[in-house]
């Protein structure tokens, strides 16, 4: 497949650079595994967001209505693919309806209160245990 180039040095093509090495590549993760039972991660190149829906481009088709999540610029976004249709230059637009979007400091604060209901249950749990003895 033929990525689109965006620098090129005319006497060098080691210093090619396609869209996908650009700060805006991204991973959608796939629910299912391959073949050899590993968790498929695609790489992406993010376009944007219009409206509740994550717009990217991929080297090969998405499956559509399947639940995935993207990683890109420190967050997570949780959703499904919508479409995933043939675009500019051999690459596929895949389009994701956005459920949810996870940040480090959101993900750390859902980390926290799990660790904190965790450690709250089962202080309970032995009072209870000590009591009925």
């Amino acid at each position: 497949m033929h990525l689109p180039k965006v620098f090129a040095d005319a006497d060098d093509e080691s210093s090619v650079t396609t869209l996908f090495d650009q700060h805006q590549s991204a991973v959608l993760n796939l629910p299912f595994a391959d073949e050899s039972g590993q968790k498929q991660s695609i790489a992406c190149l993010f376009s944007g967001i219009e409206e509740k829906r994550l717009i990217i481009e991929l080297k090969e088709r998405a499956p559509v209505f399947a639940a995935v999540s993207v990683e890109y610029n420190d967050a997570l976004f949780l959703g499904e693919v919508i479409s995933s249709k043939p675009g500019a230059n051999g690459c596929w637009r895949a389009e994701v309806k956005v459920e949810q979007v996870l940040t480090g400091l959101q993900s750390l604060m859902n980390l926290r209160v799990q660790l904190l209901h965790e450690g709250v249950g089962a202080s309970v749990e032995s009072s209870i245990s000590r009591v009925r003895v």
